[in-house]
């Protein structure tokens, strides 16, 4: 009984905790769905799904030339601290960095994760991240699963580097995902890019040349 409470105790601030600390951004009505609108590139910074969801922050899509976003955040709730977003995109490429990411009740900390999409490749980095004492690689293989075992939560899944081909083509790569098993499944997902592959370059034919027109002259006959 005490573990349920504890757990539901942990959800509680899990959803609230983010829930203030993101209100602000949310309503700012620039921070659209990433990929809405059809465009080809977006980047977010972080985002929650579970019990209450929040939607990705801060946000950038881009179908054309590249939009950036920055996002600086004091430190606001005891679940999750991020003090600093950038996220930039275009058709073909993308980048999320976030700093000084730290989730405490998960034992989670790095001085930076960052996800970088370019021409439909996608590649993550991390900075001195740990997990429940745990040293992460700096540039983990995709798709790179560690099960954590973390105390008064239980069995948890950080998955690294996370990467999928979307149905239209694009690449999503996803620097960081944490689940946890509360009361509902929760995810974290921090710094996560999106871009298609860039549009092949068109070539022109160039046009024959005519060919040669025969001259006919008459020569003089001699002798």
């Amino acid at each position: 009984m005490r573990v349920s409470l504890r757990r539901l105790t942990t959800a509680g601030l899990l959803a609230t905790g983010l829930a203030a600390a993101l209100a602000p951004a949310l309503a700012d009505p620039a921070l659209a769905e990433p990929g809405s609108g059809g465009a080809a590139g977006s980047a977010y910074g972080l985002t929650l799904t579970g019990p209450l969801d929040i939607a990705p922050v801060p946000a950038v899509s881009s179908g054309g030339e590249q939009v950036e976003k920055s996002l600086l955040r004091e430190k606001g709730t005891k679940f999750v601290r991020a003090e600093a977003l950038d996220v930039r995109a275009s058709a073909s490429r993308a980048r999320s960095k976030v700093a000084r990411l730290s989730v405490p009740s998960a034992d989670l900390l790095a001085s930076a994760v960052a996800a970088k999409c370019d021409g439909g490749r996608g590649s993550a980095h991390l900075a001195d991240a740990r997990i429940a004492g745990r040293r992460l690689d700096a540039a983990p293989p995709p798709n790179t699963r560690i099960p954590v075992r973390i105390e008064g939560v239980g069995d948890a899944t950080l998955t690294l580097n996370k990467q999928r081909r979307m149905s239209d083509g694009r690449m999503n790569v996803t620097a960081m995902e944490l689940t946890l098993p509360l009361t509902e499944p929760t995810t974290l997902s921090v710094a996560s890019a999106t871009c298609g592959r860039p549009a092949p370059a068109v070539h022109k034919k160039q046009p024959k040349a005519p060919a040669p027109t025969p001259v006919r002259r008459d020569l003089p006959v001699t002798g």
